[in-house]
């Protein structure tokens, strides 16, 4: 099992339409590829979070690298993890407001635990997490 998760920024403001769009395309093409995980807008930053296979993963990530739509893509994890802990979300759009998705963050975060970098990283979830 493997692991990626970014943020980035919008290139560009998204409307309401283009965000459905994207969530919606994004959903169909992780399921299909057996890909779980969370994809977050907030105020023109996206979170995404992959969980699956890692070759079909870093082949997606490649593909989102060359995405137009974003840019400052900032990698927080690019590593193997012991288990799916987005299963049940997978990859639709969702912004984090109950305390049950915040617990799940909480979780997922926990894997990097040991990084100089934590305190960081949970900076920049935090617009994500309100």
């Amino acid at each position: 099992m493997y692991t990626i998760c970014y943020v980035s920024s919008a290139r560009v403001n998204i409307t309401e339409d283009e965000l459905t769009d994207l969530f919606g395309i994004t959903e169909k093409n992780n399921i299909g590829k057996n890909i779980t995980g969370i994809l977050l807008y907030e105020s023109g930053k996206f979170l995404q979070v992959l969980e699956g296979e890692e070759t079909v993963l870093k082949n997606l990530y490649e593909k989102i690298e060359a995405d137009s739509r974003h840019n400052n893509i900032f990698v927080i994890l690019n590593q193997k993890c012991k288990r799916r802990i987005f299963e049940k979300y997978a990859s639709r759009f969702s912004i984090v407001k109950s305390k049950e998705e915040l617990q799940t963050i909480e979780i997922y975060l926990n894997q990097i635990e040991d990084s100089p970098n934590l305190k960081y990283v949970k900076g920049l979830l935090e617009p994500f997490l309100l």
